[in-house]
């Protein structure tokens, strides 16, 4: 009996550091899920919404790269983000007013767009720098 306390205090001494890490990150894990659960569903939607707009160049890239065979795809790819956001935020569906979260989707997907032809431009003019050089 003393032996086995004997070896979990050694043991606690040896790793203490990473046990209070663990204990750390549990509490701040725990504490980030109850302030989420304890907002309403306007406040998650908005939560969801900042997300959004940060994924969608993702989704547009990966939808682009999907269908770069294909012309004149545009709804296609569209359709394929939405969905995807959908299905990543369930909590999107209990918005009431779907056509302004279908219209915010469309404003990110648009400034998205727009962003990823000026990286595709910014690229395709570094390569041709490098070519004549």
């Amino acid at each position: 009996m003393l032996n086995g306390i004997q070896n979990f205090l050694q043991f606690i001494n040896d790793n203490w550091t990473a046990i209070f890490i663990i204990i750390s990150l549990i509490i701040a894990i725990v504490q980030k899920a109850r302030s989420y659960f304890n907002k309403s569903n306007i406040e998650k939607i908005e939560v969801a919404k900042k997300q959004i707009s940060q994924v969608v160049l993702k989704l547009i890239t990966e939808a682009e790269l999907d269908y770069t065979e294909w012309q004149k795809s545009g709804s296609i790819k569209r359709s394929q983000v939405i969905q995807k956001i959908f299905a990543d935020y369930p909590i999107l569906a209990k918005a009431a007013d779907q056509e302004k979260i279908i219209e915010f989707i469309d404003e990110a997907i648009n400034s998205s767009l727009k962003e990823l032809r000026n990286i595709v431009v910014e690229n395709t003019e570094g390569q041709s720098d490098n070519i004549n050089q």
